[in-house]
């Protein structure tokens, strides 16, 4: 009789993590929510399925499970969250290092100026020189001035590293 027990008590305590969960806010306030799967149905066809939870009577799901649902693209630009249509880039990768060479250069001739990553809504600008440490054999190091990330759609530049 005592293994059911423990088995009961095993299986209730394991229940109520998987359907329970306790979460930490920033503020450090604890908030009850309960995580579940959800299915996705639009027009009452099933779509997707997700995981998502349950906070006063609301329920949160990823956005992106949703446009998976509607067969809508979903991106996230700025301070900006679109379903659908996307905006378009405005600003080429030329026009995004010419942007970082204004606001922030000029840069000796000895910096590189350049687009290191592009994303779907930045390009990533690496200004950089190459010092030789052997002159015999040209070994050397890059050292980094900064980098800089740039919208595509804005033309805002966002510095990596504030000195």
């Amino acid at each position: 009789m005592n293994d059911k027990v423990k088995g009961l008590v095993v299986g209730l305590t394991i229940g109520s993590l998987l359907t329970g969960v306790t979460a930490f806010a920033a503020s450090g306030v604890n908030i009850n929510v309960v995580a579940k799967k959800l299915s996705i149905f639009v027009d009452g066809t099933k779509k997707t399925a997700t995981d998502g939870f349950i906070y006063k009577g609301t329920t949160y799901v990823p956005v992106k499970s949703i446009g998976t649902a509607i067969g809508k693209q979903v991106g996230l630009y700025g301070d900006g969250l679109y379903i659908g249509k996307q905006p378009t880039a405005k600003v080429s990768a030329a026009q995004a290092v010419q942007i970082v060479k204004n606001k922030y250069g000029p840069f000796s001739s000895v910096y590189t100026v350049e687009v290191d990553t592009e994303t779907p809504t930045t390009y990533t600008i690496h200004v950089y020189e190459i010092v030789i440490d052997n002159q015999t054999t040209g070994e050397g190091h890059t050292a980094t001035f900064n980098w800089y990330d740039v919208d595509k759609t804005t033309g805002a530049v966002t510095k990596m590293f504030d000195f």
